[in-house]
C-alpha cells in the first residue's frame, strides 16, 4: 500500500512539472506596477515603428522598450506598421502567459496622419490554452489596411496593474480534451504585469499596384501578366531600373530588430528565412544585416 501511494505521489509531482514545462519560471514580484520614467515622444509621429514583413515577429515588452503617454496611462509598448506594397493585412497577436504575469494588451489602429482610429480593447481577445507548441496567451486576430490604418501599437492600460485572472491549470485542460478523470490540482493565478511577450503572425490579403515615372517598352508579341493568385484584377506595372536604396537610412530599433530576428533564425537552423530577412534588411537601407549574417553562418 505504502509503494502505491508513492507512485502516485511521483505521478502527481510528474505532471505538475510537464503542466509547467510551457511557462517560464518569472515572478511579478520584480516588476514595479508603475513607470516612472518619462514618456519617448510627444505625439505618435514620433514613435519608432516595426515593418510587418516576413511571416512572423517575436517582440519582448520589457524595460529597453519604448514608453509612451496613452489616454488610458503610460506604457511599454512596441509600434508596427504596414509595408509600402501592402493594401491589406490579416494580423494575429498573441500576449503569450509567461510564468505567473501576463502583459494585457490593447491595440490602437491610427491612420496615415498617425490619429487613432480604432482601439480594440482586452475584452475583444480570447484566451487560448497552452499545449505542446504554444504557451496560453490572449490572441486576437484583426485587419490591417493601407488606407485607413497603416500604423498599429501594442500597449497596455494602467488599469490592469496589479489585475489578476485565473485560468485553467494546463493538466486539467488535457484530461478534460482526453476525457480522463479530473486532476486534483490547482487553477493558477496570472497577474497583469508591465512586460511580456507578444507574437505577430500575418499574411497580406492584398497588395498594391504602382506606377513608375518612365512609360515601360514592351517588346512586339509580348504582354504584361499579374499574378492573379494574388492580384485578379490587377494590372502589373514593372518598374525601368531598380530602385536605388543606397541613401536610405534605417532607425536603429528597426536594425536591431532585424538583426535580432537574423539571429534567431540561424540559430534554428533556418538560413532560408534568414536570408529573406537579410534581404528585406537591406532593402529597407540596413548597414549591418549582412555582417550580422555573415558572422554568424561562418
Amino acid at each position: 500500500m505504502k509503494i502505491i501511494k508513492k507512485r502516485t505521489v511521483l505521478i502527481m509531482a510528474l505532471l505538475s512539472i510537464m503542466g509547467c514545462s510551457n511557462t517560464d519560471a518569472v515572478s511579478t514580484n520584480t516588476i514595479p506596477p508603475m513607470i516612472n520614467q518619462a514618456a519617448c515622444c510627444t505625439s505618435y509621429s514620433q514613435f519608432s515603428w516595426i515593418p510587418l514583413q516576413g511571416a512572423d515577429i517575436s517582440v519582448a515588452i520589457n524595460a529597453q522598450s519604448q514608453i509612451g503617454q496613452f489616454p488610458d496611462g503610460k506604457s511599454y509598448f512596441a509600434g508596427f506598421s504596414l509595408p509600402g506594397h501592402v493594401e491589406k493585412m490579416q494580423v494575429t497577436l498573441d500576449s503569450f502567459i509567461r510564468g505567473d504575469h501576463v502583459f494585457a494588451p490593447t491595440v490602437m489602429l491610427l491612420n496615415a496622419d498617425f490619429q487613432p482610429v480604432k482601439i480594440i480593447d482586452l475584452n475583444k481577445f480570447s484566451l487560448t490554452s497552452s499545449h505542446l507548441l504554444q504557451r496560453a496567451a490572449y490572441q486576437h486576430t484583426f485587419t490591417m489596411t493601407a488606407k485607413n490604418t497603416p500604423y498599429m501599437v501594442v500597449y497596455s492600460p494602467e488599469k490592469y496593474r496589479g489585475e489578476t485572472i485565473t485560468i485553467p491549470h494546463p493538466e486539467r485542460v488535457r484530461a478534460e480534451e482526453l476525457g480522463l478523470p479530473r486532476p486534483i490540482v490547482t487553477d493558477p493565478k496570472i497577474e497583469y504585469a508591465l512586460t511580456g511577450q507578444l507574437h505577430l503572425a500575418f499574411k497580406p490579403t492584398q497588395l498594391k499596384s504602382y506606377q513608375v515615372s518612365s512609360p515601360v517598352l514592351v517588346p512586339q508579341g509580348q504582354t504584361l501578366i499579374a499574378d492573379s493568385s494574388v492580384m485578379p484584377n490587377a494590372v502589373a506595372k514593372v518598374p525601368v531600373s531598380a530602385v536605388d536604396v543606397s541613401n536610405r537610412t534605417m532607425l536603429p530599433e528597426t536594425e536591431a530588430f532585424y538583426n535580432q530576428q537574423i539571429t534567431s533564425a540561424i540559430k534554428h537552423k533556418n538560413i532560408k528565412k534568414a536570408l529573406q530577412l537579410l534581404n528585406e534588411a537591406k532593402r529597407a537601407g540596413s548597414a549591418s544585416a549582412e555582417t550580422v549574417f555573415v558572422e554568424l553562418v561562418k
